[in-house]
């Protein structure tokens, strides 16, 4: 199987497995990576050929690929996930990220209020910070593994919300939300005339047994002001290029953002984005049904062995993307103590914490701190099981002995 024979990434300019990059995060560069979220695995082979092809004719020109890319993501829609959207409803916009933060520059003002569910992805809070706009960080609820939306006091905190910046599936939790959770947050955001922005970047990676319903696609039945991201980047692993569509609820914001985008000039994707994103969406569902498949039996593996072999790690109860979050509230005060009373031996990186640096120095595991989704989930990381099940099983037990020596 291609999934248990991921590629060597060493020396191919990966963030991820970048010794500087990692020894930041853990203390020790010749920690294995399992933080940032992109795969280890190759990619379909109708996206490596179309790569291979252009590679081959020596020019990386200006593209010119018309409604295709459109129509392309709209069948990949219909087929993945049962929404039907028009091609000339999506828009291209120059990666997840920059679509987001257009959109709130465009569609919010300096001083409005954000509400982000929390843990959260920490882009999401830096873009509402250094844009002017005040983050409303709103706690999911959380109890022995599992996160959930508390209706309640989700509505407590909407008070003078103009905007909400939902991440469904959420990461780093894995929530596949309900149909019911998604109207609440619409009907939520269209009773205080706040916006409700919906990135569903890990929307094609909810595990079997599980079912995703994008949030324009539910908003049929809310009407709410409301704009729905995705992309092929996590996908299909081609994350370091910089792909995703909008769709919105209403052509005049549709027309907005267009217009700003080609005032920016960033209306195009480049040439190898382009065709590597045509060939996925044509070609890669099979191998995504399989991926979804490899995924979740590396989540059940994972599960299994922590609650058999070390229940003082509880993974978080997920059922989405290739991340999960780990609590390790249980060992934390003893994994501090031992951190903070030997200095030379965990020397702190800007990019680490107290346990991503405990697992990293002593079960060469490099994942990312809590404290990267909100200072409050210090007592967690971040384990990214985007590789062979064998890798994966490895750090566990390397993780367990770590434990076992506190």
């Amino acid at each position: 199987m291609i999934f248990d024979n991921p590629v060597d990434r060493k020396g191919t300019n990966s963030v991820k497995w970048t010794k500087e990059n990692i020894a930041n995060i853990s203390s020790n560069g010749d920690a294995e990576p399992f933080w940032v979220a992109d795969m280890d695995f190759q990619v379909e082979e109708h996206i490596k050929a179309a790569g291979e092809r252009l590679a081959g004719v020596g020019v990386y020109g200006y593209p010119s690929f018309g409604s295709r890319l459109e129509e392309a993501a709209s069948s990949w829609l219909r087929a993945k996930h049962g929404w039907d959207v028009k091609p000339e409803d999506l828009t291209f916009t120059m990666g997840m990220l920059h679509g987001i933060a257009s959109a709130i520059d465009l569609f919010t003002r300096k001083g409005d209020r954000i509400l982000v569910p929390s843990p959260m992805y920490r882009p999401f809070r830096e873009m509402t910070e250094r844009s002017g706009r005040i983050l409303v960080e709103h706690d999911l609820a959380y109890e022995n593994g599992r996160f959930s939306l508390d209706r309640e006091r989700f509505s407590r905190d909407m008070e003078g919300v103009r905007c909400i910046l939902f991440c469904s599936p959420q990461n780093p939790s894995g929530i596949v939300f309900s149909e019911s959770d998604l109207l609440f947050v619409l009907e939520e955001g269209r009773k205080h005339g706040a916006l409700v922005m919906s990135d569903e970047i890990h929307s094609d990676l909810v595990h079997p047994g599980s079912k995703h319903l994008p949030m324009g696609m539910v908003n049929a039945k809310a009407g709410a002001q409301a704009i729905t991201f995705f992309a092929p980047s996590k996908t299909f692993n081609i994350a370091g290029e910089h792909m995703a569509f909008v769709h919105f609820s209403s052509s005049d914001m549709k027309e907005a953002f267009r217009d700003r985008e080609e005032t920016m000039r960033l209306y195009e994707p480049s040439i190898t984005i382009g065709e590597l994103t045509i060939a996925a969406y044509e070609n890669g569902l099979e191998y995504n049904e399989e991926l979804c498949r490899y995924l979740g039996r590396n989540a059940a593996a994972i599960r299994s062995y922590l609650e058999a072999e070390c229940p003082e790690l509880i993974m978080a109860d997920g059922n989405a993307s290739f991340v999960t979050f780990i609590d390790a509230s249980a060992i934390y005060s003893k994994a501090e103590k031992e951190v903070l009373s030997h200095p030379e031996k965990y020397p702190g990186g800007s990019g680490g914490g107290i346990l991503s640096r405990f697992f990293g120095v002593n079960a060469s595991v490099a994942m990312n701190d809590g404290t990267w989704f909100g200072k409050e989930w210090k007592k967690f990381v971040r384990f990214n099981y985007g590789t062979s099940t064998e890798r994966v099983m490895a750090a566990l037990e390397r993780m367990k002995k770590a434990v076992d020596s506190l």
